[in-house]
């Protein structure tokens, strides 16, 4: 299955890049100039395969090659997932996160020059929600799904954070700026998406690169991030997440869940189709963890399409945005 591949993931994400110097072979670089402090005001994931293509990055082959081919192989599955068929409100649920503070991503920005430079770092780390300035969200405010209302005070260009505790210390992802786009890694990256609920998703990727376009000192209108899932973060952090967003999307549409094999679907459902797809023999009107990992379809689309240092990973690429904030001096 080729990278980006026709072929059907969030992100809101707190993340962390090791410095790389790109793939010249010249070493890592050392960022220079001023320190631009932000926070990521919107986090995106792919709704649809054009975004998931928009939100990619070229990784690597599966023989380790980069190939001139954007991969973004979770992102073509997470925009099926939020398909009419399925009805996985995935981008729904990040855009909640950000706005409530479960979710705070703080961009440490280090460059001589917005437009032309050999050495620009991009780093970025957790916020801790409970001690940010003004508070997310006032006494008795909610988020409203509808309107895309309400919290979300520390995201208009004057909030001060603390960093979250026990973040990795990692470096900036570090490379160059030319005509105004920003281009770095490969590097590390820990991210954070929500899938379901509002509670933050920790993910580790492999071979990760950034590219940036509209920077500035008040913020950054396309902030690309994409690495490549493991397989072990895949198993056990994403597919117990979609088997959690699964189970209600089930009850909703299906009233008879003790009475297998029809459950009470209602004809043509979500939740009809995600039990003929899911629920394997012995059926009991719920899909487990198991099931979805053992399901041939899954195993086609989340097979592994790139290889990072040798190993075998899936590709993700989402977008943010940012404004300006204040945080502890970076390095």
């Amino acid at each position: 299955m080729a990278s980006i591949r026709p072929f059907l993931f969030a992100a809101a994400l707190p993340l962390t890049l090791v410095a790389c110097g790109g793939d010249g072979g010249t070493g890592p670089v050392t960022p220079e100039g001023e320190h631009y402090q932000q926070v990521a005001k919107k986090a995106y994931v792919p709704k649809s395969n054009t975004e998931a293509r928009d939100f990619s990055i070229d990784l690597g082959s599966p023989d380790g090659t980069r190939d001139g081919v954007k991969d973004n192989q979770l992102g073509m599955v997470l925009s099926t997932l939020a398909s009419p068929q399925f009805g996985f409100d995935v981008q729904g649920t990040i855009d909640e996160a950000v706005a409530t503070g479960s979710i705070i991503l703080l961009v440490d920005f280090q460059t001589s020059s917005f437009e032309s430079t050999k050495a620009a770092g991009l780093k970025v780390m957790l916020g801790d929600d409970a001690t940010a300035t003004p508070a997310p969200c006032n006494v008795d405010e909610m988020w409203d799904e509808t309107t895309m209302t309400g919290c979300g005070h520390h995201l208009t260009g004057s909030g001060n954070f603390t960093l979250a505790a026990g973040q990795p210390d990692n470096d900036a992802v570090t490379g160059a700026i030319a005509g105004g786009k920003f281009t770095g890694g490969p590097g590390e990256l820990t991210l954070q998406i929500a899938l379901g609920t509002t509670e933050a998703l920790t993910l580790n990727l492999i071979g990760a690169r950034a590219e940036a376009t509209g920077i500035s000192a008040t913020g950054i209108t396309s902030l690309i991030l994409a690495g490549a899932l493991t397989e072990e973060d895949l198993n056990t952090k994403v597919m117990p997440a979609i088997q959690q967003q699964i189970t209600p999307l089930i009850a909703e549409d299906c009233t008879m869940l003790s009475s297998p094999p029809g459950c009470g679907c209602a004809s043509g459902s979500t939740g009809e189709t995600i039990l003929q797809l899911f629920d394997a023999d012995p059926k009991d009107c719920a899909v487990s963890v198991d099931e979805i990992k053992g399901n041939t379809l899954i195993q086609s689309l989340l097979a592994p399409d790139v290889k990072i240092d040798g190993v075998n990973a899936l590709s993700l690429g989402i977008k943010v945005e940012t404004t300006t904030a204040t945080f502890p001096a970076q390095n």
